[in-house]
């Protein structure tokens, strides 16, 4: 603003459509612009087989023991925690809020 000007933002409501003196109230849908750059076509890799030492699914061009070093290493299983099991399993008012905010504690 100039020096001399007054501020009229406190009366400007953002959420009310815009009135132009020519045509009326001017309609705008905010998802116009979201979806307007969605592409016409999308890229699927192609298949490649699992890996033939610990089975983990491979993309299309990684190489050969990039996962697993050919059987050179072998990740054991973990154990479940018996606290997050029973989070995940009972219905007391701890599990179901972990369940309902899983989204939060996972981040």
């Amino acid at each position: 603003l100039f020096a001399g000007e007054a501020s009229n933002t406190d009366s400007t409501d953002l959420d009310e459509p815009v009135e132009s003196s020519n045509t009326g109230p001017i309609d705008l849908d905010p998802f116009d612009y979201v979806y307007s750059n969605i592409p016409d076509s999308t890229h699927i890799l192609k298949h490649a087989e699992n890996c033939e030492h610990c089975k983990a699914k491979k993309f299309q061009y990684e190489t050969d023991g990039f996962c697993c070093r050919n059987g050179e290493i072998e990740l054991a299983e973990p154990e479940p925690l018996p606290e997050l099991m029973r989070l995940w399993s009972s219905a007391d008012a701890d599990s179901r809020h972990f369940r309902e905010s899983i989204r939060f504690f996972n981040g």
